[in-house]
């Protein structure tokens, strides 16, 4: 493919896409509708209830949604790195779902210590929680981590820890405050939040830049990348530390979204191919865009209610699998 060989263009498209998106999601809302001159007057300092608006509420929004969705995205490109598999993502790896869970556990039972933890903490132990059991499962204490057996057992993590949340929700009231957040949503989220989400998403990001060549070893077997020097089992558990920081820092913001982690890759590689020194770049920049353009739909959708982001993309993000799917099994 022309692009594939030419990258510079679509790394060109998609900032304009994601620049488009940020602007779009900062000016446009289902209650205000502002102007380009508006952000400019926010950008020279000027101090209107447009530009307050904008400064307080809207542009902290639309960064983080821009951080969890390259967290996410990158993340996703990661787990199918360390997998080789296309269907492998934070989700189905349970790291979302134990991020959730132990979020709700420590909202909804008085656990001493774990309930005054800010919720980032919380869920970066519950995806650490997740990864830990999946790394235990999959053999990784025997030195013999293999992809398959990662995919059942965070198939098998998964499914605990989303019934341990179902079951929450069905015994404690309190909880019912948190099912909204459960579906993936920006709703409230302040500068505080993005105070808390960057440095994690940042650290994150640029540990998995420096890996990219590794991964691009392993994409060649764990044969081929044990006799280039790497260490396949090492290099997974390195990967997956990096997986749980960006994903369970997302979900403490955002909540568990689903399908950025795992359409956003494949999208990626049509683009760019398979060398991970520009898949994760332009994951990480669909990625964002998509999360943009979605929270901005989500406004409209449903006004004055704002609809999940989580649902959003949902709605944007099964046909396009669908179609994903049946297009790579009429080429395999």
């Amino acid at each position: 493919m022309y692009f594939r060989t030419q990258p510079i263009l679509p790394l060109s498209l998609l900032f304009l896409l994601l620049a488009s998106g940020f602007v779009t999601a900062l000016l446009g809302g289902s209650t205000f509708n502002l102007q380009l001159r508006h952000l400019w007057e926010a950008l020279s300092g000027n101090q209107t209830l447009a530009t307050e608006l904008i400064l307080s509420l809207r542009l902290p929004r639309v960064l983080i949604a821009s951080a969890v969705g390259a967290a996410l995205a990158i993340s996703g490109a990661l787990m199918q790195g360390i997998t080789r598999n296309p269907l492998a993502s934070p989700t189905l790896f349970g790291i979302n779902a134990g991020a959730a869970c132990l979020l709700v556990v420590g909202q909804t039972i008085s656990i001493p210590l774990l309930s005054d933890m800010p919720l980032l903490i919380q869920t970066m132990l519950g995806a650490l929680l997740a990864g830990a059991a999946v790394f235990l499962l999959s053999g990784g204490t025997t030195g013999r981590l293999h992809p398959s057996r990662m995919i059942l057992a965070g198939v098998a993590v998964n499914a605990l820890f989303l019934a341990l949340t179902r079951t929450l929700l069905i015994l404690d009231e309190q909880a019912q405050s948190v099912v909204s957040w459960l579906a993936g949503s920006l709703v409230d989220t302040d500068w505080t939040h993005w105070q808390q989400l960057w440095p994690a998403v940042l650290l994150g990001i640029s540990v998995s830049l420096l890996l990219s060549q590794k991964l691009n070893l392993l994409a060649l077997g764990d044969e081929a990348a044990a006799g280039l020097g790497g260490s396949p089992e090492r290099l997974r558990l390195q990967v997956s530390a990096v997986v749980v920081l960006l994903a369970g820092s997302a979900v403490a913001v955002s909540g568990p979204i689903a399908f950025l982690g795992l359409l956003v890759p494949h999208l990626a590689r049509l683009l760019v191919g398979q060398d991970y020194r520009m898949l994760l770049p332009t994951t990480g920049m669909l990625g964002a865009a998509l999360l943009c353009w979605a929270d901005y739909l989500s406004r409209l959708l449903i006004f004055p209610t704002e609809t999940p982001v989580g649902l959003v993309l949902a709605l944007l993000g099964a046909p396009f699998f669908i179609w994903l799917s049946r297009r790579q099994g009429r080429t395999a």
